[in-house]
């Protein structure tokens, strides 16, 4: 497939919007499936922003253009509706949905219930790697805090919440808490421009690293869920004035396959 230099979405409207969307994506990599290529790519374009919120999903030429069936694009679709990437608009198909302040309010809700209980669970069954695992985490976030690297605040940050989702060893709350927070990537990473927010999550996590360590699931819970109320809180008072607001986004969470050199991106 001949890459067009273009960098930006062009919508899909035509055949030389086709042409720019396939080229954004790339040419499959030969060692996976079409299917697993065509989500894959466009998964990693709705996380890095290149798929903005509203922008339509055209598969008719995305199919054209990659000289593929649309069945792996339909496919590929369907897996991102269930994650929350994607949503059906009448008379338009599949867009990247934006989210409204009632939806970031209903997510954080979410996140904080189930990763209370992933915090709960991971304090029960803490092993001595993970404990230090989690110390060398916070250390470097507080080494990024230190040098004010918003990049890194945001990776080290999405790094401790997958080191304790992955402890709770609870596959269906692990998958359950993944699509939460997907559907929050964008505005989760913009929430660290925030006025103190880094800081009042530094010490944060201190409080809960402190209560796993004691092998406390009482206090662990109570402590991951006053992070992400707070969190929360925080996101929501500042909610209209966060659009726009550009950031840096990071690799998806561990454990996925990929990564991409993070762009910085406006929060729409």
């Amino acid at each position: 497939m001949q890459a067009v230099k273009d960098e930006r979405w062009d919508g899909g409207e035509s055949e030389e919007g086709g042409e720019r969307q396939a080229s954004l994506l790339g040419p499959p990599p030969t060692r996976e499936t079409v299917a697993a290529t065509v989500y894959r790519r466009l998964r990693e374009a709705i996380l890095e922003g290149r798929l903005p919120p509203g922008r339509r999903i055209n598969e008719a030429l995305l199919a054209a253009q990659w000289r593929i069936s649309r069945t792996p694009i339909r496919d590929a679709l369907r897996r991102l509706e269930a994650e929350g990437l994607v949503e059906t608009s009448p008379g338009r198909g599949m867009v990247v949905p934006a989210l409204s302040q009632a939806d970031v309010d209903e997510l954080y809700v979410l996140w904080e219930s189930l990763e209370g209980m992933a915090a709960r669970l991971a304090a029960e069954r803490a092993t001595p790697a993970f404990l230090v695992q989690l110390n060398a985490l916070l250390k470097s976030y507080g080494a990024a805090l230190k040098r004010d690297d918003l990049p890194q605040l945001i990776q080290t940050d999405a790094a401790f919440h997958d080191t304790v989702m992955q402890m709770a060893q609870n596959r269906r709350l692990e998958e359950a808490l993944r699509t939460a927070r997907l559907r929050l990537h964008r505005i989760h990473a913009a929430s660290f421009t925030l006025r103190g927010r880094a800081g009042r999550t530094f010490r944060e996590m201190a409080t809960l690293v402190a209560a796993i360590r004691a092998r406390n699931p009482v206090r662990a819970e109570s402590g991951m869920r006053a992070h992400l109320a707070g969190l929360r809180a925080d996101v929501l008072a500042a909610f209209s004035d966060m659009a726009g607001t550009e950031v840096c986004l990071v690799p998806q969470m561990a454990g996925e396959k990929g990564g991409f050199t993070p762009p910085c991106m406006p929060i729409k």
